[in-house]
């Protein structure tokens, strides 16, 4: 009997290993594989030798910790548990269907190790595509949302998955030891898949609600930065007609120079005001030169804003937008997180480049083939933080504490499978860049 408890927890962990591969792979080293083999081994040995029930949940609860802290991504949370109960569910459904063709019945395969093998077997080959689906779609629509959650939300719901895995073993093992009719065991199956549905779309509710809430709270932040484009066309048209006046001020003060022939009074006023304004304009105009290029309101919106803002506070900004860049497909990312990751990059780069003795930005967009590029550079001190650790959430070197930048950023990221990013520090000079694929979106 104990051989067949040690070769039932060997197959389950097989099992588990294998969802966890396909769902977090790459994001958790193959030298962390070992723990999670032991942890699940020893906990489903000791639940089957002493039937003890709970431990299914402590082991689901400990090992999607686990997987957390090696994976670094919170939403893998549930992948241990959701694993667990697509393996419970198809698992019954082969059984079932075994026992219809064969009248082999689940007391005879937990007797018998070769049925057991097959049966786990075959469970195995259905439920790899079956999880990769579900990767896939965790990805696209759902885990970007957990990122942004509350935390008291996220926690709400790990605990309804959780229970929802319990539930299904509990369900699942009512018949294990004793004889079950077709009606039963067909009660048994189909009550495993809608319980499962039905917690699915309570979730699915949920999350949606969240999401909704999400991009609400995005599209005020854009309607926000348009609101300060605008302030700041106006704010130039009140230069322009401020700089009229002056202009007819200043022919008036240079022709007063010269019609008395002081000479030196008048190299000395060319100096000190004429020549400081020729450069602040020339750097303004050819800032909104360069921005003549885009024709996506959104995108030149956001880097007029920043830009401007950064030659307002005496940052050597220098801009290379060498073609025209129309309209960014919404297939290839939303106009919102475009905006929202620039607006970090080049808040990020405003305040970096003030602590520095000569602050300089330097901005790239143009086009390779297809696809779009984007680089930031500026000049920055460096406070010993590795590219890895500034990616973390709660990790910065602000005084005021604050740093869910360039996390929000890695955030905005994982939602999309046709963006190549990338940070670097040389030269003395920190520079994001980042190339969207029309090619492989």
């Amino acid at each position: 009997m104990i051989n067949l408890y040690l070769f039932s927890s060997l197959l389950t962990t097989f099992l588990m290993i294998s969802d966890i591969f396909i769902l977090i792979h790459p994001h958790l080293p193959i030298k962390k594989y070992p723990i999670f083999i032991l942890s699940i081994f020893t906990f489903f040995f000791t639940q089957i030798y002493l039937n003890f029930s709970p431990l299914i949940l402590l082991s689901l609860t400990v090992t999607s910790f686990l997987l957390v802290k090696f994976s670094g991504k919170l939403y893998s949370f549930f992948y241990i548990p959701l694993g667990y109960i697509l393996d419970c569910i198809i698992i019954n459904l082969i059984g079932f269907i075994v026992y219809l063709l064969w009248d082999i019945t689940i007391q005879d395969t937990n007797a018998d190790s070769f049925l057991m093998f097959l049966v786990t077997f075959s469970t195995w080959i259905v439920s790899c595509p079956v999880l990769y689906l579900s990767r896939l779609l965790l990805q696209r629509y759902v885990n970007p949302i957990f990122e942004s959650m509350s935390k008291k939300l996220f926690a709400l719901i790990s605990v309804t998955v959780l229970l929802c895995a319990f539930m299904i073993f509990t369900m699942a093992s009512l018949y294990d030891n004793r004889e079950i009719t077709t009606r039963e065991f067909f009660f048994m199956s189909s009550s495993l898949v809608l319980y499962f549905l039905f917690t699915v779309s309570l979730l699915l509710i949920v999350i949606h609600g969240v999401k909704k809430n999400y991009e609400a709270q995005e599209k005020v932040k854009y309607l926000e930065n348009l609101n300060e484009y605008t302030k700041n066309l106006e704010m130039v048209y009140n230069n322009l007609s401020s700089f009229r006046h002056d202009y007819i001020n200043i022919m008036t003060s240079l022709a007063a120079y010269i019609d008395e022939k002081k000479y030196e009074e008048l190299s000395i006023f060319f100096h000190d005001h004429i020549l400081p304004m020729q450069k602040e304009l020339s750097q303004k105009n050819g800032t909104l030169n360069s921005l003549l290029h885009i024709h996506m309101l959104e995108l030149k919106s956001i880097l007029y804003t920043k830009l401007l803002l950064a030659i307002n506070q005496n940052i050597t900004v220098t801009i290379d937008i060498p073609d025209e860049i129309d309209e960014i497909n919404t297939i290839y990312i939303d106009p919102i997180d475009l905006t929202r990751m620039l607006g970090i990059y080049l808040d990020n780069a405003i305040e970096a480049s003030l602590e520095t003795e000569h602050p300089t930005i330097h901005f790239h967009l143009g086009k390779m083939n297809e696809d779009i590029v984007f680089i930031i550079s500026n000049t920055f001190i460096d406070k010993g933080l590795s590219i890895s650790q500034m990616y973390k959430k709660e990790v910065t070197t602000k005084e005021t504490g604050h740093g869910i930048g360039l996390y929000n950023v890695s955030v905005i990221l994982n939602r999309y499978n046709n963006i190549y990013h990338e940070t670097l520090i040389e030269d003395g000079l920190f520079t994001q860049q980042f190339q969207i694929s029309k090619m492989h979106a």
